[in-house]
């Protein structure tokens, strides 16, 4: 019961957020759409992810579509699902990926704590979900304090929109790596949250400039050499 219940109020939850909170900027038809398909990704990724992870844990194809009878989901996955499709749609009409994906971040955040709180009733309350739990709370909260104060940093000479985004998924999936490795949960997964949590860190870097003034005062060097 709990599956069916609490998955549809974070679905619920997640499209008006979605909706109330990007309305400003984005035409609200598109936003309602985005809710969809950005959802539809993210099952669909996780589904499918935790079916090859798990390569025999279903028996048959029918196995795969049987969600309430059969559950299983790979949320790294399926939020790889989530950031393909918003990356995609943001294509499609013209948005700035990255400011876009961040301006969803929150909603997004809220979304898999609602999910993980699911998950912690059906595994009777595993200590391994109340560490995602913390990992996506912990976020949350330093993300809410980071889009207040992260163009006040001196070291982030761009100050362009992206750097909670980046810092945010650099440090869930750091956190994720750790709690992966500790719960010997694959080593695939682990490989796979530290490689997205380093791109992230070197994003981040690059989308704030930081290396910009080292490179053109070797510039300026070499020119007066």
């Amino acid at each position: 019961m709990s599956l069916a219940i609490i998955r549809v109020v974070a679905v619920i939850i997640f499209l008006y957020l979605t909706w109330r909170n990007l309305k400003v900027d984005y035409p609200a038809e598109k936003l309602i759409s985005f809710g969809w398909l950005s959802l539809l990704g993210f099952f669909v990724f996780g589904r499918v992810g935790f079916g090859l992870l798990n390569w025999g844990s279903w028996v048959n194809w029918q196995d795969w579509l049987m969600v309430w009878q059969k559950p299983g989901m790979d949320y790294l996955i399926g939020t790889l699902g989530f950031v393909l499709v918003s990356f995609l749609f943001s294509k499609v009409n013209q948005f700035k990926f990255f400011a876009f994906l961040e301006d969803n971040l929150k909603n997004f955040l809220i979304f898999l704590f609602i999910i993980m709180i699911d998950e912690l009733i059906r595994s009777r309350f595993e200590i391994k979900i109340v560490g995602y739990l913390l990992v996506f709370l912990i976020t949350y909260l330093i993300a809410l304090w980071l889009f207040k104060r992260y163009r006040s940093f001196v070291w982030y000479k761009s100050g362009k929109k992206g750097f909670v985004l980046l810092f945010s998924s650099f440090l869930i999936n750091l956190l994720t790596s750790g709690l992966l490795f500790w719960f010997k949960d694959g080593l695939a997964l682990v490989i796979l949250s530290l490689i997205i949590s380093l791109i992230s860190l070197v994003g981040l870097f690059i989308l704030g400039e930081v290396f910009q003034p080292l490179v053109i005062n070797k510039r300026r060097k070499n020119e007066t050499e």
